[in-house]
């Protein structure tokens, strides 16, 4: 079956809302989120309501590990740290409680979905691991197929058996090899860093081991005047614009 990965929405509806409608008119009924669905943005508590409304598979991200530990706070830095405490209070009960019994990791379609990196990290940066953490996650793991977020960045990590190679990820279409492995960012819904500002998520599909990166189009204009509206860090607006 097909099904989408999405990741960091951040807050961000306008781009959430057009990802879900080009997931519906790609035909996905099955979504896994990769978590930081809050931080940054100007709507996480939209951001929230429209993950569960969907019944979309969630996991934690580094921003809800602080709502849930504030002591993590002190891990971001300062400018990050001020809009997760703005955050905060722009979340009602219900999601708050939802963020509380989020998991670190999820596994399905013989892949794994984690944050940050395998086996169930939501801090580390997979551009943080060296090679040799990263061959042993690899080579370690019961899925061949990771999923993380985190950087914010699309990227393809793959083990051949003998070596590890990666590359960025561009708008494209790809099979994998069933004699790899594969570590797969799926890039961010809501604020993007790789050099443009479309959200962006993958299509995989669990039988043909193909995967699809997605490029979408929403009103970014919109979402930066709402960051300034909401009294946000105004450079979480620069990034977009």
């Amino acid at each position: 079956m097909k099904l989408a990965v999405i990741s960091d929405i951040h807050g961000n509806a306008a781009a959430f809302r057009e990802v879900l409608k080009d997931t519906e008119k790609a035909g996905i009924s099955t979504i896994y989120c990769l978590g930081d669905s809050i931080g940054y943005g100007p709507e996480p508590d939209e951001a929230i309501r429209m993950v569960r409304e969907r019944s979309i598979l969630s996991i934690l991200g580094n921003h809800e590990l602080a709502v849930n530990q504030p002591g993590y706070l002190d891990w971001f830095n300062p400018i990050a740290r001020i809009s997760l405490e703005k955050t905060m209070t722009m979340l009602s009960r219900e999601s708050l409680d939802y963020i509380a019994a989020l998991p670190f990791f999820l596994t399905g379609h013989n892949c794994r979905f984690v944050h940050g990196f395998p086996p169930d990290s939501a801090t580390t940066y997979l551009f943080e691991a060296d090679p040799e953490q990263v061959d042993a996650a690899m080579t370690e793991a019961e899925e061949p197929i990771c999923f993380v977020g985190h950087t914010h960045e699309l990227m393809i990590v793959t083990h051949d058996g003998r070596e590890v190679s990666r590359r960025p990820l561009k708008r494209e279409t790809i099979m994998l090899d069933t004699g790899c492995r594969y570590i797969i960012n799926v890039g961010s819904v809501g604020q993007p860093r790789d050099g443009t500002n479309h959200a962006k998520y993958v299509i995989f599909d669990d039988q043909a081991l193909e995967l699809e990166v997605r490029f979408v189009e929403y009103n970014v204009t919109e979402t930066i005047d709402k960051i300034y509206a909401a009294g946000l860090p105004e450079q979480h607006a620069w990034r977009l614009s």
